[in-house]
């Protein structure tokens, strides 16, 4: 679910993630983070539910009809507990565009199923132009 509230932000949410093992596991290996006996979930992890087709194509959506692109600035990661390896959990999302400098701000709320908050993450795009001769998504 989109929705656009006033103050151009738009939230996005909640969609139901899911701290998959298998998906956490592959999340390990391509970010050479270190085997443990113990299954956890790193604390980055949640990076991935941030490519959700509901919120890359509302970054499209900002973007849209500007010669520009989307530049991963930074990201923060403030947590309530620690998440379990294959609990379900909703991720509600808000993000804005910011004139100075020019980038969106985009920030992650994921509750259990019950409502108990576990995370809030931050990211923050920078608009730039789009290199000349570069197509695609942001």
């Amino acid at each position: 679910m989109v929705e656009a509230p006033e103050r151009g932000e738009t939230r996005i949410g909640p969609l139901r993630v899911v701290a998959d093992e298998q998906r956490i596991a592959r999340y390990r290996r391509e970010t050479g983070f270190p085997d443990t006996l113990e299954k956890i979930v790193p604390v980055a992890f949640p990076a991935v539910w941030m490519t959700a087709e509901e919120i890359e194509t509302a970054i499209r959506d900002f973007l849209a009809g500007d010669d520009v692109v989307a530049v991963h600035e930074s990201q923060s990661f403030h947590y309530f507990a620690p998440l379990r390896v294959g609990e379900s959990y909703d991720l509600t999302v808000s993000m804005r565009r910011e004139a100075e400098p020019p980038r969106l701000s985009v920030n992650a709320n994921l509750t259990t199923i019950a409502g108990e908050p576990r995370l809030h993450a931050e990211t923050l795009l920078r608009i730039v132009p789009r290199p000349a001769g570069v197509g695609g998504a942001p």
